[in-house]
C-alpha cells in the first residue's frame, strides 16, 4: 500500500512539474496568458556611429512601449532585447546571441548596410524577421532572404533620384544637363557602391559629364590626394557617399584645398548624421542630402487621424529623451516607424505568430501611409516599392525638406554654394 502512494505522488509531483514547465514565460506563436513576443534591436552604440545609433534605439524603444500600452501583440506583451554593434562581426554575432539564448522573433536594424547584410544572413538562417529601416545597400532585399522588409528605399535608386535633381540645381546655375560636371566621391562598403552606381546610371541617361569616379575605405586618414584630383577634374557637382567622420573629413579637405563645387550632394550616412553640421558648422548650409522624409508637416498625416496623433507623440516622446536636439532625427524617425509599423500594423494581420505566417502578412499588407510620409508596399523580396527619397538640405544646423513638393519645408538657399572655388 504504501509503495502504492509512494507511486502515486511521485506521478503526481512529475505531471505538475510539466504543467508548470507548459506555463511558464517565453514566446510562443500561439500567444497565452503570461507570454511574451520577444524583440531584438542591434545598432552601433558604440563607435563613429553611437550617436544615431543611441537614438535609433530611443525610437523603437518608444514604438513598443506604445504598443504594450495597446495590450502587446497577439495578447502578448512586447519585450525588447538590445545590443551592440559597432561593425558587421558584431552585427552577426549579437544576432546569433539574441536569437540563439533570448529567442527573439524579429530584430529591429541596424543603421549601417554592413551590420543589415550580417544581420540578414544570421536572422534567414532561424527563420527569424528582420525589419531593415537604415541600411540601402541593394544586396540588402536583393540576396533572396525571406524574412527581410525593408521600409526604406534602395541605394541604386536614391543615387538615382539625387542625380535627376541635378538637371533643376543646373538649371539655377545656368549650366545646361549636357554640360554639367558631376564628380562622384563614394566609401566602398556595399551602401556606398549601390548609391554611387545608381547615380552614374542616371547620370549617363541624362547625358551629364561624369569627370570623376572614386571609391574610398571610410577609415581613410587623408583624403588630400583624392580631393586634389576633384578640383582638377573642375566639378560643378561633387556626389557623395559617406559616413560621419569620412564626411567631416572631406569637408574640412574641400575648404583647405580651396576646391569646394558649387553643389555638394550626400547620400544620407554621413551627411544626415546631426554630428555633420554641428562639426562642419556654417558652411554646411546649402548641402544637399538625399535621405528619408524628415519631420513632415502633421499634416501630410491628416488622412489617418491616428497615426498623426501617434507621429505627434512620438516626436514629444523622444526629444523628452533627447532634449540637445531641436527636431528628431532622420534615422529615428525611420527605425520609430519600422518598428511600429511592424508591430502596429503587420503583426496583427498576421494568421498567428509563425514565421510564414508574419511573412505573408507583411507581403500582403498594403497601406497609404506610415509614420515615414509615404506607404508600405513589399514586393517578393521585402523591399517597400511605396518608399522614396527626398532632396533635403542643411539649413541654420536642421534639415529641411526641399523635394518632393508636396512634402517641402523650407526653400532652397545657397546655390551656388558661398564657398564655391574658395
Amino acid at each position: 500500500m504504501k509503495r502504492a502512494l509512494a507511486i502515486l505522488l511521485a506521478a503526481a509531483i512529475i505531471l505538475a512539474l510539466l504543467a508548470a514547465c507548459t506555463q511558464g514565460g517565453g514566446s510562443s506563436a500561439a500567444g497565452g496568458q503570461g507570454e511574451t513576443f520577444r524583440v531584438g534591436a542591434i545598432y552601433p552604440l558604440s563607435g563613429a556611429n553611437a550617436l544615431l545609433g543611441r537614438q535609433c534605439l530611443d525610437a523603437v524603444r518608444i514604438a513598443v512601449d506604445f504598443i504594450n500600452e495597446q495590450g502587446g501583440v497577439h495578447g502578448m506583451t512586447v519585450e525588447l532585447f538590445e545590443a551592440d554593434a559597432p561593425d558587421p562581426t558584431a552585427a552577426a554575432t549579437e544576432a546569433g546571441r539574441l536569437i540563439d539564448q533570448v529567442g527573439v522573433e524579429a530584430i529591429f536594424g541596424s543603421l549601417a548596410s554592413g551590420n543589415s547584410m550580417a544581420i540578414a544572413g544570421v536572422a534567414d538562417r532561424s527563420r527569424v524577421h528582420l525589419v531593415e529601416s537604415g541600411g540601402i545597400a541593394d544586396q540588402i532585399t536583393g540576396s533572396g532572404f525571406s524574412y527581410v522588409y525593408r521600409i526604406l528605399d534602395m541605394g541604386s535608386l536614391r543615387g538615382a533620384s539625387g542625380a535627376a535633381y541635378l538637371e533643376y540645381l543646373g538649371g539655377m546655375l545656368g549650366i545646361p544637363v549636357h554640360e554639367l560636371r558631376v564628380a562622384i566621391l563614394h566609401e566602398d562598403t556595399a551602401f556606398g557602391i549601390s548609391v554611387g552606381v545608381g547615380a552614374q546610371a542616371q547620370l549617363e541617361q541624362m547625358g551629364a559629364q561624369v569627370v570623376f569616379n572614386e571609391q574610398y575605405n571610410a577609415s581613410i586618414a587623408s583624403m588630400a590626394a583624392l580631393v586634389l584630383r576633384i578640383r582638377e577634374a573642375a566639378p560643378d557637382v561633387l556626389i557623395t557617399v559617406s559616413y560621419i567622420n569620412d564626411a567631416i573629413l572631406l569637408v574640412d579637405t574641400l575648404q583647405r584645398y580651396s576646391a569646394m563645387p558649387k553643389v555638394f550632394m550626400g547620400f544620407g550616412a554621413g551627411t544626415t548624421d546631426p554630428n555633420f553640421a554641428m562639426t562642419v558648422g556654417d558652411v554646411s548650409d546649402g548641402m544637399f542630402s538625399v535621405d528619408m522624409p524628415t519631420n513632415l508637416p502633421l499634416s501630410t498625416f491628416d488622412s489617418d487621424p491616428e497615426l498623426r496623433a501617434t507621429v505627434e507623440r512620438f516626436r514629444q516622446a523622444w526629444l523628452e529623451k533627447n532634449p540637445e536636439m531641436v527636431n528628431v532625427s532622420i534615422a529615428a524617425e525611420a527605425a520609430f516607424a519600422g518598428a511600429y509599423t511592424f508591430l502596429h500594423e503587420i503583426l496583427p494581420r498576421a494568421n498567428s505568430l509563425e514565421p510564414d505566417d508574419v511573412r505573408a502578412a507583411a507581403l500582403e499588407t498594403s497601406l497609404e501611409l506610415t509614420a515615414l510620409g509615404f506607404g508600405w508596399d513589399l514586393d517578393g523580396s521585402g523591399q517597400n516599392l511605396a518608399a522614396a527619397a527626398n532632396i533635403n538640405q542643411w539649413q541654420g544646423g536642421e534639415i529641411i525638406t526641399i523635394y518632393p513638393e508636396r512634402l517641402r519645408t523650407g526653400d532652397l538657399i545657397n546655390v551656388p554654394l558661398p564657398m564655391a572655388g574658395r
